[in-house]
């Protein structure tokens, strides 16, 4: 399936320092776009390189010459920051053209500061970043030095349900190519990242906060609709990656119970927009809540059994809401 691409050049920070600073690689093919982007502007302008890093760019002449591939020492391809790449499509007034999703498309790993570890740069808005989003919307936290932003960010999350954290590593393997360590203590679970790739892309691409989020979160603009960090066209994807977000939002902060005498499953939490566009999220596909103040719950086995269909939980989390979806079932249907 073809999912959104994004424009992960906005990856960067208007805070980033040139220590800080996101750098793409691609090879020697995404210099060679970075060259003839040059070439172009230096030819329209009628100015020299060394005039374009000065007064353009604001660089040492030689970082250009590296970015444009000149450097004989880097054969597989030099670093390029991400905001010299949409500094230069501005600049020759290609932002949101081919040619802009040509240089995302070049991109294959990302560098934060000139000494961190390289991380797959993941170019497109996939099931895999919808689920780690929901994932973070319900037991994720971001924190930071005071006033660094991203730049000093650590990534915290922990559920009681170990299943439900090791699923989450998985997701960061298949987008970034790493995956954290695993760490118990006492009934939780934990994982952690102080990769600064992975900061950026919930901060930058999806909106969350660094710090306190449990009274403001919701679901990410990005998966909303109309965002001008998607390049692509191919929006009717949309629907499913909601979906994939709402789902893991219950998987994490949600449960199951026997109560009125019938199966119900709940979400509780602090934020009343979460609450409410999880609960859109569902009733577009067929599953109806009940919104209350401070959680929704269905009130019928009929719309537990659709979430049970559906995959909803994993773990003992499952296991319990599988028994009671057949513990209260019909005999019709317990003995067919």
């Amino acid at each position: 399936m073809n999912w959104p691409l994004l424009d992960i050049l906005r990856l960067h920070c208007p805070d980033d320092g040139e220590k800080s600073s996101v750098r793409a690689t691609g090879g020697l093919k995404l210099n060679k776009i970075f060259d003839d982007l040059c070439t172009q502007y230096c030819k329209n302008k009628k100015i020299s390189y060394k005039t374009f890093a000065r007064s353009v760019l604001k660089v040492n002449p030689n970082s250009v010459q590296n970015w444009r591939g000149k450097n004989p020492r880097y054969e597989d391809g030099h670093p390029i920051p991400l905001w010299a790449l949409g500094k230069l499509l501005e600049l020759n007034r290609l932002k949101q053209t081919e040619t802009h999703r040509n240089v995302v498309k070049t991109i294959e790993y990302l560098y934060c500061g000139r000494v961190s570890e390289r991380t797959k740069a993941q170019i497109y808005l996939t099931p895999d970043l919808a689920m780690l989003c929901g994932a973070h919307a319900a037991d994720g936290s971001l924190n930071g030095l005071k006033n660094r932003g991203p730049i000093s960010a650590r990534w915290d999350l922990g559920d009681q349900e170990k299943e439900n954290v090791v699923q989450t590593m998985n997701w960061i393997w298949n987008a970034f190519g790493f995956k954290p360590i695993l760490m118990k203590k006492g009934k939780m679970s934990y994982t952690w990242s102080n990769r600064q790739i992975m900061s950026r892309y919930l901060t930058q691409m999806f909106d969350f906060p660094i710090g306190e989020k449990s009274n403001t979160v919701s679901v990410p603009r990005i998966f909303l609709g109309e965002d001008d960090r998607i390049l692509s066209e191919n929006t009717d994807v949309m629907p499913k990656l909601r979906l994939c977000f709402a789902i893991e939002v219950v998987n994490f902060d949600g449960h199951s119970t026997f109560s009125g005498g019938v199966v119900q499953v709940g979400l509780g939490s602090n934020s009343k927009k979460l609450l409410k566009e999880v609960n859109e999220i569902f009733q577009k596909n067929g599953v109806n809540f009940h919104v209350y103040d401070n959680k929704i719950l269905t009130t019928s086995s009929k719309e537990s059994k659709k979430l049970y269909s559906i995959g909803l939980f994993r773990g003992q989390k499952r296991k319990k809401f599988e028994s009671l979806i057949l513990q209260h079932a019909p005999k019709a249907e317990k003995n067919p």
